[in-house]
């Protein structure tokens, strides 16, 4: 027998009788203190490990005086191009830092930058002085804006996240969830958290993003990473695939490497049990246009129904129809209605249905006419 044979015939023993390693693994092993994978479009918690246990967040308090100034900034009471001097007080902020001198002149928009992608505590105080008057009111500010946004076990009492809940600076994973996603939904604070690099010209050098996985993993689009003594490594990462969205929120690892290794294994473990329930192009319903030349048009989900299948339960869904009312001209792809999807009879989320054709605007005679078949089809 020759070699070539040989080897022939093991390769078929291995084939036949080794077992078939599943395509779908187990959950993570999650080492972490608290976890939450929350579904970011239907505001929903599919995974949960002490999700209401107040910590300690370090660097994830920046989420909050990021967002807090890209909303001063959108309501006109400051401006991106504002220049900020810094203070001896910020200058002194120690810890990750872009080592700003008192007297050092930037502008809002690159401290907010220095903050969400180098983490800098130093540009995060200059931005509190700035905006507030005093790190302490900005403070007092976010919490208020926390408690707005309907956060119960969060409070801030600086602007970094260097002091920790035993001084009264805590929130909790489910807490960073709910605010991360209401968060990613800002514009201006998505910009700012999804850029990998940025030139920081005042100093003439370029800030890298410190989230590993925003440079690494597919379809992240921020948001935060965070360390220190008391709260241990901390991230919230923010990812979109096929058009679904999760925010995973990671507190208290042992280490980067173990923050960024569960992160990204939640995140693969929770794609691959993305299930399509209703495709995009499938119709839904059909929809009376009565001025219209085509006077029933359908309608079809913008994009697909899906669901992350973490247990049977997730599969167990129902949906309604809400149409609205239609007049011609109508364009593909314009919004005629709504899905209400429910789970347990009470609603989940929403999603947009549209028009699969267009149709335009019809002549006198043509709308006699299209009643008179509407007549007929209800009678029929």
């Amino acid at each position: 027998m020759t070699v070539r044979k040989l080897i022939i015939i093991l390769l078929a023993a291995c084939l036949a009788f080794c077992p078939v390693v599943s395509a779908q693994k187990g959950f993570p092993s999650v080492s972490a203190a608290a976890v939450v994978i929350y579904d970011a479009d239907f505001g929903h918690v599919l995974y949960a490990k002490n999700p209401h246990q107040q910590r300690s967040i370090a660097s994830l308090t920046k989420i909050m005086t990021i967002l807090y100034v890209c909303e001063l900034v959108q309501a006109g009471k400051i401006g991106l191009n504002d220049v900020v001097t810094a203070s001896a007080n910020a200058a002194s902020r120690g810890g990750t830092e872009i080592k700003l001198k008192s007297g050092d002149k930037f502008t809002v928009e690159e401290l907010l930058y220095a903050a969400a992608l180098a983490s800098a505590n130093d540009a995060a105080v200059a931005l509190a002085e700035y905006a507030a008057g005093s790190e302490q009111e900005f403070a007092r500010l976010m919490t208020n804006r926390a408690k707005e946004l309907g956060l119960k076990d969060t409070n801030f009492v600086d602007a970094t996240g260097l002091l920790s809940i035993f001084s009264g600076n805590y929130s909790t994973a489910y807490d960073m969830a709910v605010l991360s996603r209401f968060a990613m939904e800002n514009p201006l604070f998505r910009r700012f958290v999804s850029t990998r690099e940025y030139e920081l010209k005042p100093q003439n050098k370029t800030i890298r993003n410190s989230n590993a996985l925003l440079h690494e993993v597919k379809g992240v689009t921020g948001i935060k990473t965070g360390a220190t003594t008391p709260a241990g490594h901390t991230l919230i990462t923010s990812v979109t695939r096929e058009g679904r969205s999760l925010i995973v929120v990671v507190l208290g690892a042992s280490s980067r490497e173990v923050r960024n290794e569960e992160s990204e294994e939640l995140i693969e473990y929770s794609y691959a049990r993305l299930e399509t329930v209703i495709p995009k192009d499938e119709l839904i319903a059909k929809v009376n246009v009565p001025d219209g030349v085509t006077y029933l048009i359908g309608a079809v989900l913008k994009q697909d129904l899906s669901v992350f299948v973490f247990s049977e339960a997730d599969r167990q869904i129902e949906t309604r129809v809400e149409l609205a009312p239609v007049r011609a001209p109508v364009a593909k792809g314009d919004k005629v209605g709504e899905l209400v999807v429910l789970r347990d009879g009470e609603e989940f989320g929403r999603m947009d249905l549209v028009a699969d054709q267009s149709t335009g605007l019809a002549s006198f005679l043509r709308r006699i006419w299209n009643r008179i078949l509407q007549f007929f089809a209800r009678l029929f």
